[in-house]
């Protein structure tokens, strides 16, 4: 089974490249009217524009230029601040002419309302009743269209599937070591529930120190039992709204399919540089997120009913979640255990880590039978 795994070279490091910066939709400019000191202006706008991260503010970008692109197909004029009409005649052309999804609407929304905010304009009645009925339409209509049609749905990734997987990449035409590596990322993804690139870059050319997984963020130790734990530092997690660092543990289970087993033996045969990605290619180029989503489709296309859904790197997170569903577990817990909301985390931090524990062993027990 060919794949093309990477380029052959190492990434540059750029601090602060990926999250959050200084330059965003807040200018001094706009808050002129407020009637601030030069250097109190600039030092606002750019403590605003560090309020969202660069992505989030490129998104309402977006949402801005498609505000202005709908001012010129409906032939009315839109001017700031926007009337509770013109937010209703932004939202029906999006979905109604765009066919766009509600979870783009919202986006584009809060890009609007974020325009008005960046400009020192009081935001528009974009949470009004009826805004929020129709927003709500629309997501009871996708969630009508979506049960009809769930060939686009998400599957979790199982056990049984995890074997499958070792089994046909063992298949790959690679590198022991670059088929170690993807076994590894599947087996930490599935026991620990992670988000795809809270292990892997999102570029192969650059990543940034200060939120990419480095090798000196994955640890072992090993308790009086002889039982190993993995411990994956995580910076800046997505549910962690203080920005704190914080660790999950993801717990041998001795199985087929066991991720400290697998994570020892690809860092036994592999060369690890500090201050460098974790997981990166024999070659020196780190695996990204899109090249182990593609990677995944590649392997398990000629074997899954594509009328029950799809399998992507997002499918060994909500597979967990599945499997501690099947064996009993509480709503909080696996929300818990996969860090699914800033209240879960909170929870999370406060859950011991005996019943974390305890949950590992539940899940090692289940992966020896398979």
């Amino acid at each position: 089974m060919s794949f093309t795994i990477g380029s052959n070279f190492e990434p540059t490091p750029v601090r602060g490249s990926s999250k959050y910066g200084t330059t965003g939709g807040c200018s001094a400019s706009n808050f002129s009217k407020l009637g601030l000191p030069e250097d109190t202006l600039k030092s606002i706008s750019q403590l605003g524009n560090l309020g969202l991260a660069n992505g989030t503010w490129k998104s309402y970008k977006a949402g801005q230029d498609m505000l202005y692109k709908c001012s010129l197909e409906t032939k009315r004029h839109m001017t700031l601040p926007l009337t509770e009409a013109d937010i209703l005649c932004f939202i029906d052309w999006l979905h109604r002419v765009k066919k766009l999804s509600i979870g783009t609407i919202k986006c584009y929304l809060a890009g609007i309302r974020q325009l008005h905010i960046s400009k020192g304009i009081e935001p528009p009645g974009s949470r009004s009743a009826l805004v929020k009925l129709v927003i709500k339409g629309i997501y009871n209509k996708e969630g009508m269209q979506k049960r009809e049609k769930k060939s686009d749905n998400r599957q979790p990734i199982t056990l049984n599937m995890l074997l499958l997987l070792k089994a046909l990449i063992r298949k790959l035409e690679m590198k022991h070591c670059d088929k170690a590596l993807v076994w590894t990322i599947c087996t930490v993804a599935f026991a620990g529930a992670f988000r795809i690139h809270e292990l892997l870059c999102k570029t192969e050319s650059v990543f940034d120190p200060t939120h990419t997984l480095l090798t000196e963020d994955a640890t072992l130790s090993t308790n009086p039992e002889g039982h190993s734990t993995l411990h994956i530092r995580l910076k800046c997690p997505k549910e962690a709204r203080n920005m704190a660092d914080t660790v999950v543990d993801v717990f041998e289970s001795k199985s087929k399919t066991c991720p400290v087993t697998a994570f020892k033996r690809w860092q036994t045969n592999t060369l690890h540089k500090p201050k460098t990605p974790l997981f990166r290619w024999a070659s020196g180029a780190p695996l990204t997120g899109k090249k182990f989503n593609s990677l995944i489709k590649h392997m398990l296309n000629p074997y899954i009913d594509h009328s029950k859904g799809k399998f992507v790197s997002h499918s060994f997170r909500i597979g967990l979640a599945s499997m501690l569903g099947t064996l009993g577990y509480s709503d909080e817990d696996i929300k818990v255990a996969g860090r699914w909301s800033s209240r879960a985390f909170q929870t999370y931090l406060r859950l011991t880590r005996t019943k974390r524990a305890c949950m590992g062993k539940t899940i090692s027990a289940l992966a020896k039978d398979s």
